[in-house]
């Protein structure tokens, strides 16, 4: 079957990039190898912190987030993904320096929502300082007449914490005990399911850990980029 190439953006950071590649991977049918997707990788974790722009703390990655995406298709793409949550604040701004599509994360999560779990409507949304301020997910959740269930701000400094932890490589039982409790704690607050709105998260392992609905956006990216890369269009 003809496959369409897909561009990466990625390095925001590294270990999300490589487990998104082998969701990618786990998604794909094959009878061989041959028929694993074209994936062509710009892992860049120099581009400027995503949180710390959105806060005001720190330069615009909108520069450096374009020029990936022109790397990107001059490379030869024929579309493009992001694996960040909160990057997706210069969605506009990538859109208009490529000329092929793209996929945004943050609009595959909702419309997930909305087709696996259609009675739902108070989503729990666990997510970095800075995707929190910019309303990246409250406002496309609100559109859809989904109600976003948020952390409070002991709980946000709790999670930034665990995030730090998680990006130098901690991975274990106590760092997923605390990512835990914190879904627990948006729970209590009458969530119905939740979106780890950041891509480090799900690396601790939540598969079989919480008794609602997790909404992995990085794994919602990876099925939807098969599909796009399979598509006739």
């Amino acid at each position: 079957m003809p496959q369409r190439t897909v561009g990466i953006i990625g390095g925001l950071g590294p270990m999300a990039t490589v487990a998104f590649m082998n969701s990618v991977l786990e998604h794909t049918p094959i009878k061989s190898n041959r028929d694993h997707l074209h994936m062509i990788v710009d892992c860049n974790p120099k581009v400027p912190d995503i949180n710390a722009a959105i806060l005001g703390t720190g330069p615009s990655a909108a520069a450096a987030l374009a020029a990936s995406g022109r790397r990107l298709e001059t490379a030869g793409a024929n579309f493009i993904v992001m694996v960040c949550n909160a990057a997706h604040v210069y969605e506009d701004e990538l859109r208009q320096a490529v000329s092929v599509p793209f996929i945004s994360m943050v609009e595959e999560t909702i419309k997930t929502i909305r087709s696996d779990f259609p009675q739902c409507r108070r989503v729990g949304l666990l997510a970095t300082d800075g995707c929190l301020r910019s309303d990246l997910y409250q406002n496309r959740l609100a559109s859809r007449d989904l109600i976003p269930v948020l952390q409070t701000a002991d709980e946000l400094e709790q999670l930034m914490l665990a995030l730090a932890r998680i990006n130098t490589g901690d991975l274990g039982h106590a760092i997923r005990s605390e990512i835990l409790g914190l879904i627990d704690a948006v729970v209590a607050r009458g969530a119905e399911t939740i979106v780890l709105g950041c891509s480090e998260i799900a690396l601790v392992g939540l598969d079989t850990g919480s008794d609602i609905p997790l909404i992995d956006p990085c794994l919602v990216l990876a099925k939807a980029t098969v599909r796009s890369a399979l598509s006739r269009q």
